[in-house]
C-alpha cells in the first residue's frame, strides 16, 4: 500500500539500529502505530460529518461525530495496549536437512492479559496469525525454506494487530536472534576402505582374532568378549580388552569418497553418519580441519553433523538470513 510506505521504511530504519537479541519486551519504544486504509476512510467520513454539521449547524449530528471520533482515538489506544508488554524469545537452536523446511521457534508470552488479532512472519507478504493466551507460554513455529546448509539467522521478525476494529495498525519489527541448523541433504554414495574396493555405505570392518588386543579372562569380564577360538585351539580363556570386540571403529574420511564436488561428499558423508548412528556404531569423522574421535550416541551424532553443516562456512558465511 502507497500510503503506508513512509512509515514501513521509517520503522524498517529504525529496527536496523537496533542491536540483534534472543529476547524482547515490546513497549512505546519499538511498537509503530499508523492509520489503516479502513481507517483513512474513517476519517475521511468524520471529516464529511464535520462539514456537514457546520454547514446545517445541527446538534444530533454534532453528537454522532463526537462519538465516532471518541471510537477513533480509542482504537488508537486499544491497539497499542494490546500488543504492548508481548514478550517476543527465541533460545532453542532447531535443525533440519537441506531441502526440508527449516522452523524457527518463537515464543510468545503475556503476563497481564491475552493479545488478540496478532499476525506474524518475515515481511507484510508472508503474516499468519497467532494468538497468545495469557500467563502461557505460547510457541509459534515460522516455518521457511532451507535452500543451503549451514546456520540461518533470522532477518527481522514482523508482529502487527489491527486490533479492536481495524482503524489502527500496530507494528513491531524485531531482529530477533532465532537460529536454525541446517545439515546437508544425506545422499548414498560409495567409500573405499583406505584405498580399498568401495563398499556400500554402512559395511563395518572386521578385524582378524590376532590383531585384536587380548587378555587373560577374569572373574566378572563379559561372556560375549571371550575369545572361544583362542579356547579351542590353547584351551585358555581370553577375553578382548575393548567392548567393541572385533568390530573396528570406523572413520568416515574426506578422502575415502571418490567424488570432486565439495557438497557431494558432505552429502554422502551425512548419509554415513546417520546409517551408522541407525546401526548404533561407532565411528568417528576426519574431514580437513575437523576430527572428532570415534564415539556413538546423539551428541555425538549432532558434533559431526554440526561439522559438515559449517565446513568450509566462516563466521559470517555460516549464518545465511533466513529472507
Amino acid at each position: 500500500m502507497k500510503y503506508s510506505l513512509f512509515p514501513e521504511s521509517v520503522s524498517r530504519w529504525l529496527s536496523s539500529k537496533s542491536t540483534r537479541s534472543n529476547h524482547f519486551t515490546l513497549s512505546q519504544k519499538n511498537i509503530y502505530i499508523f492509520p489503516s486504509k479502513m481507517g483513512f476512510a474513517f476519517v475521511l467520513l468524520i471529516v464529511l460529518m464535520l462539514l456537514t454539521a457546520i454547514n446545517y449547524q445541527n446538534s444530533l449530528i454534532y453528537l454522532f461525530l463526537f462519538f465516532l471520533s471518541a471510537v477513533f482515538f480509542v482504537s488508537i489506544l486499544l491497539c497499542f495496549l494490546n500488543m504492548n508488554g508481548l514478550t517476543v524469545s527465541s533460545f532453542q537452536i532447531l535443525t533440519c536437512f537441506e531441502g526440508e523446511l527449516l522452523t524457527h521457534s518463537i515464543e510468545l508470552t503475556r503476563l497481564s492479559k491475552p493479545a488478540f488479532g496478532l499476525r506474524l512472519g518475515v515481511d507484510k507478504c508472508s503474516l499468519n496469525e497467532v494468538s497468545v493466551s495469557m500467563d502461557i507460554k505460547n510457541v509459534h513455529n515460522l516455518l521457511l525454506p532451507a535452500d543451503k546448509r549451514g546456520l540461518h539467522v533470522l532477518d527481522r521478525l514482523r508482529i502487527e494487530s489491527c486490533y479492536p476494529f481495524g482503524f489502527i495498525i500496530a507494528w513491531t519489527w524485531l531482529k530477533l536472534d532465532s537460529k536454525v541448523l541446517v545439515f546437508p541433504k544425506p545422499v548414498e554414495g560409495s567409500r573405499s576402505l583406505g584405498g580399498g574396493g568401495a563398499v556400500s555405505k554402512g559395511s563395518a570392518r572386521f578385524l582378524s582374532e590376532d590383531l585384536t588386543e587380548l587378555k587373560s579372562y577374569q572373574y566378572g569380564d563379559s561372556a560375549s568378549r571371550i575369545v572361544w577360538k583362542q579356547f579351542a585351539a590353547k584351551d585358555r580363556l581370553v577375553v578382548r580388552s575393548h567392548d567393541q570386540g572385533a568390530i573396528d571403529s570406523t572413520w568416515l574420511k574426506w578422502d575415502l569418497y571418490d567424488v570432486s564436488s565439495i557438497e557431494k561428499k558432505l552429502q554422502h558423508l551425512c548419509f554415513d553418519i546417520l546409517d551408522f548412528h541407525r546401526k548404533q556404531q561407532a565411528y568417528g569423522l576426519d574431514i580437513p580441519g575437523v576430527l572428532i574421535a570415534p564415539s556413538k550416541g546423539e551428541q555425538h551424532k549432532y558434533a559431526c553433523l554440526k561439522a559438515l553443516a559449517l565446513f568450509g562456512l566462516d563466521a559470517e558465511d555460516g549464518q545465511n538470513d533466513s529472507v
